[in-house]
């Protein structure tokens, strides 16, 4: 995309090349001016792949583009390059980033029964909804999805027609679903604060060693294998708003996890345990983050109560699970209000 190098221009550009990058806070400023011109401003939007300088004045949503759907040979980058366009976008003012996740799956990476997606691209189409479904927007991307290639046979796999996939398709539009009404609160504090709906956690937690770096050596980072733990100066963690803090997982294999917990009191939001008090000054703790229910923790409040009884009445939550933990162990729970009376 972009503007023609051999174009003619006016205004302050005179070249393709010199016109390439205010091209994307132009078309973001036709976009909204042709909404706001249809009477729409308040129930339409539109997605943009590129900014520069203004762009965040006039954008609606901004998408990092496409990402090859291949956890093989991955360490966790593609995922994790993701969170970081997200909230590094954040800094920038572009309040509502997000990135769609791309079901075409290139033929090479095929499993044994031909037609069906390997596991490893299974495995990070699912990781790939747990983390967006806390993002500003969760859809899905076709890509180059069952198009040819040059020798006639198909190019690429599409996993709309994976049973698995779909099933989590189904489980995280639900929790998608569920947060509208604390997203619809980011979304507004987004338009009149400029604050970003999904934050570095070093938005919150400034003073905290773990997010600014403070603490972190180069020793420790070479042992901790970059921070995937969580002590990475976030990249592996971020905040939807200030309530719910995520840790997503981002490599293939992974069953349970190390995650740090910031400042205050944390519950884990499959099981419903309590894992950090309200004198909590920061906590590395273990938690079981098997596919479907990565390392989540929410702050006690009225909206997440809400967020939580959603998800049990649309039996997302395992209420079994949540009255025999599956962190460390303590039993306590601050979610007693939402068992079932007899």
């Amino acid at each position: 995309g972009g503007p023609p190098m051999d174009g003619l221009y006016t205004s302050e550009s005179n070249n393709g090349l010199a016109f390439h990058n205010s091209y994307a806070e132009k078309w973001a400023k036709v976009n909204r001016d042709a909404i706001r011109e249809a009477g729409r401003d308040g129930d339409g939007f539109f997605i943009v792949n590129s900014a520069y300088n203004s762009t965040a004045k006039h954008a609606g949503c901004t998408s990092l583009g496409d990402y090859v759907t291949n956890f093989h040979h991955d360490n966790g980058g593609i995922l994790r390059s993701i969170l970081n366009g997200i909230v590094n976008g954040g800094f920038s003012g572009l309040t509502h980033g997000h990135c769609a996740i791309n079901l075409a799956v290139p033929r090479q990476l095929k499993s044994s029964l031909g037609s069906a997606i390997d596991s490893k691209s299974r495995e990070m189409i699912c990781r790939w909804m747990e983390m967006t479904a806390f993002t500003t927007l969760f859809r899905t991307h076709d890509g180059e999805c069952g198009m040819n290639d040059s020798n006639g046979g198909k190019g690429t796999l599409c996993a709309y027609e994976d049973e698995v996939v779909m099933k989590q398709l189904t489980r995280w539009s639900h929790v998608y679903v569920a947060l509208s009404e604390y997203r619809l609160q980011l979304l507004n504090e987004a338009s009149f604060k400029g604050y970003p709906v999904v934050r570095h956690p070093i938005l919150h937690f400034p003073n905290d060693g773990r997010f600014n770096g403070s603490c972190l050596t180069k020793e420790k980072k070479k042992k901790d294998g970059g921070g995937d733990g969580g002590g990475d100066c976030g990249v592996s963690s971020f905040m939807l708003g200030d309530l719910v803090y995520v840790v997503p997982v981002v490599k293939s294999g992974v069953v349970k996890r190390k995650v740090y917990l910031p400042e205050g009191a944390w519950i884990h939001l499959w099981t419903g345990e309590q894992v950090a008090g309200p004198h909590n000054i920061g906590k590395t703790i273990e938690v079981l983050a098997p596919l479907g229910e990565p390392p989540v923790f929410i702050r006690d409040c009225e909206i997440m109560h809400q967020f939580v009884a959603i998800l049990k009445q649309k039996r997302i939550i395992n209420t079994y699970k949540m009255k025999k933990s599956s962190t460390t162990g303590n039993k306590s729970s601050l979610f007693s209000s939402f068992r079932k009376k007899s």
